[in-house]
């Protein structure tokens, strides 16, 4: 190749040396004159345009971006990353500022939670406690002293009217009767030959044979012998009588709930202390169930009215009982109302003094409105409601309170239906404060209450 004068190719591997300068070598090694301007010096050619593709823009050649541009790409995320955690503070930061503006444009006002009082069901349950009883339940004692000669009924068996039940072995009771037997018919033949002398003497007394004091004698002696004869029969009588106390009959058809007693069983007359009963025995079909109902409830326990009884042994079991009698006083000490409700048991799944819950199913008035119990508040001068205006202001209502429900009070009177209550309402405010109501619960209630039906309309659809 011609190379003008002053230069002499030199080939490394970084380029081309001039005059001991190393020159970057360009992808076309040759010179031309081309090159060489209008004051003679020889400009290098201009490097060739390169295809995008082949720089690597598509990934397929080299895969990586120009300096400058990965530069700009990563300033372009960096800050839109500072903007993004500045939107995320800033935001917030507005809400808290909005909020504490609606605050100050609020004032001094107090936020508040109101509801609607309620209107009670035309009809209240009442469970109390109660202890069912056989409708008969006595004990069975010993009328005469001596041992258990045998039994034949225990504990769960089903007895008739009259029917054995034990024997007692009573020896001297026995060794009486027959002693008695002899002393009647003894005196029952003095009694006979008594007899037959008056007769003789009142033949003789018409003969005037014998005197009208011999003939009174003679009476006296058959009136005497008459009376010890009666009195014989009545002592035999007596003792036959507890001979017959020896056999332990049934009184009545029931069902036998306890027996302390075994062959051989010492067992003593009567009922003292320290004397166990032989057996007791209960009537189960129709039970009595007793109730202690406070004494506020008094006046709504009326005789005639319907009750339920259920027992928690008794899952899904309901007996339907009705009120035959109450004490008509009230205990002093415990201030409650015995009151008994009879209810069948046919099935006999109530047993005797078994705990049961009684269901008293009472009249309410018309008048009667329910609120929360943490909306009244108790001062020395009466019982007071804060109820909230159409103003927003503060309003006391005093009023009289009725039964306390537990999570509701009840309101006789002092209350409108359609007053909203202040529910825990604070000790600082007085009657005319402004007021924010923050939350309404009786809308909140009815939202709920039709959601909860219209799922139960297409439930049952």
């Amino acid at each position: 190749m011609n190379m003008p004068e002053g230069f002499e190719p030199v080939e490394n591997g970084s380029g081309l040396v001039q005059g001991g300068q190393e020159t970057p070598q360009y992808p076309d090694k040759r010179w031309s004159r081309a090159h060489q301007g209008a004051d003679g010096v020889i400009e290098p050619p201009s490097a060739p345009e390169v295809a995008p593709e082949e720089v690597g823009f598509t990934g397929k050649s080299c895969g990586k971006l120009p300096k400058g541009r990965g530069i700009y790409r990563f300033a372009v995320l960096f800050g839109g990353a500072l903007l993004a955690l500045f939107l995320i503070g800033l935001i917030p930061r507005l809400f808290n500022k909005i909020a504490l503006h609606r605050a100050m444009l609020a004032g001094e006002k107090i936020a508040v939670s109101v509801t609607l009082p309620e209107k009670p069901k035309p009809l209240t349950d009442l469970l109390l406690p109660g202890t069912a009883r056989g409708y008969y339940e006595t004990p069975i004692w010993a009328r005469v002293n001596g041992y258990i000669k045998n039994w034949w009924v225990d504990i769960g068996e089903r007895v008739k009217e009259g029917q054995l039940m034990a024997e007692i072995d009573a020896p001297d009771i026995d060794k009486s009767v027959e002693a008695y037997e002899g002393a009647l018919h003894s005196a029952e033949a003095n009694l006979v030959i008594a007899r037959i002398t008056l007769d003789r003497w009142k033949g003789l007394i018409l003969t005037r044979a014998v005197s009208q004091q011999a003939l009174d004698e003679k009476q006296a002696m058959y009136d005497a012998a008459l009376a010890r004869v009666n009195a014989a029969r009545g002592q035999l009588q007596h003792y036959e009588q507890l001979k017959s106390f020896e056999k332990i009959l049934a009184p009545f058809t029931g069902i036998v709930t306890a027996r302390n007693i075994d062959v051989g069983t010492l067992v003593s007359l009567g009922s003292e202390k320290g004397v166990h009963e032989l057996y007791r025995v209960a009537v189960n079909d129709l039970m009595r169930v007793y109730v202690a109902v406070p004494q506020n409830y008094v006046p709504q326990i009326q005789v005639g009215s319907w009750a339920d009884v259920t027992a928690s042994e008794l899952p899904g079991v309901v007996y339907h009982g009705i009120v035959v009698r109450t004490a008509q006083a009230v205990d002093p000490l415990s201030r409650t109302l015995l009151t008994e409700v009879d209810v069948g048991n046919p099935d006999g799944r109530i047993v005797v003094n078994m705990y049961v819950d009684v269901i008293f199913h009472l009249p309410t008035a018309s008048t009667l409105l329910l609120v929360p119990v943490n909306s009244v508040v108790y001062r020395s001068d009466g019982n007071f409601l804060l109820v909230v205006d159409k103003d927003s202001k503060v309003r006391f209502r005093k009023v009289e309170l009725g039964h306390d429900l537990g999570n509701q009070m009840e309101i006789t009177a002092g209350l409108r239906p359609d007053e909203r209550v202040i529910l825990n309402p604070p000790d600082s405010l007085e009657d005319g404060d402004p007021v924010v109501v923050a939350a309404d619960l009786s809308k909140a209630a009815d939202e709920k209450s039709k959601k909860k039906g219209g799922h139960e309309d297409r439930g049952a659809r």
